[in-house]
């Protein structure tokens, strides 16, 4: 059992809030509260654990990571303290988890199956060609909107989930493989340190980011007071020294892109990992597996089956076959091909 995984999801927001999910999926319920005695509620989701599906298990996290703990809900704050003063007591469900998909949870970048995600949205158009902009940051800084998303693909049971904690709200969503050159230099995160080393070896401090404390624009100090005196959270302070995110222009000397596991997302996600002196950061935004890719370090772009999924609530666009056209002509304006 790899113990450094099952305290770093004791320790993390977003792995408590999972730990909650579990238990109330074990109890047929998506309510957490709705349990049995904890020796027989407990006992229950580590059995449901030990027949669960990894797609079961991350879709899970999914949802935790936008109902649970998510930066826009507003109950969020005491949803995690709730999660932190129940951990103790749901150790054996993090260590049945770690015992049983461990090697899932942290396995590294695949460099053969890397899928790159569209809707068709438009705004994405103005950030063609990528990787030059690098200073152009979402929120804090905590990504650059000059950067390439993509992700391994998904478990089946977690694709929706997932596409939704992404915003994909345009219309019908298609997909691309980009195989990865085998001289691709990546960064894995898979835990709250990894974010942290990168923090601290390509420094930059964050932008204004109001209501930082979980951080998220509807947390204010007086939201997250019941938060604050749990011992040991990681997911709030109202005071800090400096909010450091990384400076993507030189991560970007270094690394071509940055790997985010299954793990580094239950454990790292809104995590606050202390850097000394007051300083602080905190991985936020990216919402699941995923790489953040700084450079065009890809083979040539080829189709990849239709997920089938389409999150938006308009109809009104090109099926798939006409959508790969215009994919293929978007793709590479975006690689600057």
């Amino acid at each position: 059992m790899d113990e450094d995984l099952v305290d770093s999801v004791l320790a993390s927001p977003l792995g408590v809030c999972w730990l909650n999910v579990l238990e109330a999926r074990a109890a047929g319920s998506g309510d957490p509260t709705a349990r049995g005695t904890e020796r027989e509620s407990v006992d229950a989701t580590v059995e449901a654990v030990a027949s669960m599906t990894f797609g079961a298990l991350v879709d899970a996290a999914l949802f935790a990571v936008v109902v649970e703990a998510g930066p826009w809900i507003g109950d969020a704050p005491a949803r995690i303290a709730e999660g932190y003063r129940q951990a103790q007591r749901r150790v054996p469900i993090a260590e049945a988890i770690a015992t049983r998909f461990s090697d899932d949870l942290d396995a590294p970048l695949d460099r053969s199956g890397q899928l790159w995600w569209t809707d068709g949205a438009g705004w994405l158009e103005s950030c063609a060609p990528l990787f030059e902009r690098l200073d152009e940051v979402y929120g804090a800084g905590e990504f650059t909107f000059s950067g390439l998303w993509t992700s391994a693909d998904p478990p089946p049971e977690a694709v929706v989930e997932m596409l939704g904690a992404w915003e994909y709200e345009t219309g019908p969503v298609s997909r691309w493989w980009l195989p990865v050159r085998p001289e691709a230099r990546v960064f894995e995160i898979r835990r709250p340190a990894d974010w942290a080393r990168l923090v601290s070896d390509h420094p930059r401090r964050a932008a204004p980011h109001p209501g930082w404390e979980l951080p998220g624009v509807n947390q204010h100090r007086q939201d997250v007071a019941p938060l604050l005196g749990v011992t040991g959270q990681r997911a709030a302070r109202t005071a800090v020294g400096r909010h450091l995110v990384p400076d993507w222009r030189s991560v970007a000397e270094q690394y071509d892109g940055v790997h985010l596991s299954w793990a580094g997302f239950v454990t790292a996600e809104g995590c606050i990992s202390d850097l000394g002196d007051g300083d602080v950061t905190m991985l936020r935004y990216w919402f699941s597996e995923r790489t953040l890719w700084l450079a065009d370090v890809f083979g040539d772009p080829r189709p990849a089956p239709d997920p089938g999924v389409d999150l938006s609530s308009n109809s009104h666009h090109p099926p798939l076959p006409p959508r790969r056209t215009i994919d293929a002509t978007f793709i590479r304006r975006l690689l600057g091909r």
